[in-house]
C-alpha cells in the first residue's frame, strides 16, 4: 500500500502543475486514481475514462507525451490488481 500511496501522492502533484487541465479533467483522472488504490468496484471503468483523458491531453497537444506517460505510471501504480 505504501508504494500505491507514493504514485498516489505523485499523481496529485503531476496533476496540481500540470498546465491545459479542465476541473472535470483532473477528476476523472482522480477518480480513477481513488477507485484503484480502494479496489472499488467499478475500477476498470473509471480507468478507462482516465486513460480517455490523457490520451485527449497528449494528442491534443495541451500536454507532452512525457507528462501524459508520468500520469499514465502514477496512476497505474495506484491498481492493487496485478496488470
Amino acid at each position: 500500500m505504501t508504494t500505491r500511496g507514493g504514485h498516489y501522492t505523485a499523481l496529485v502533484d503531476a496533476l496540481d502543475h500540470q498546465g491545459g487541465l479542465h476541473p472535470h479533467e483532473r477528476e476523472q483522472v482522480m477518480s480513477a486514481a481513488d477507485a484503484l488504490l480502494f479496489n472499488e468496484p467499478g475500477g476498470e471503468q473509471t480507468l478507462r475514462a482516465a486513460q480517455d483523458v490523457i490520451e485527449v491531453l497528449e494528442t491534443s497537444g495541451r500536454c507532452s507525451a512525457e507528462s501524459c506517460d508520468r500520469l499514465r505510471e502514477h496512476l497505474y501504480g495506484c491498481d492493487a490488481s496485478p496488470r
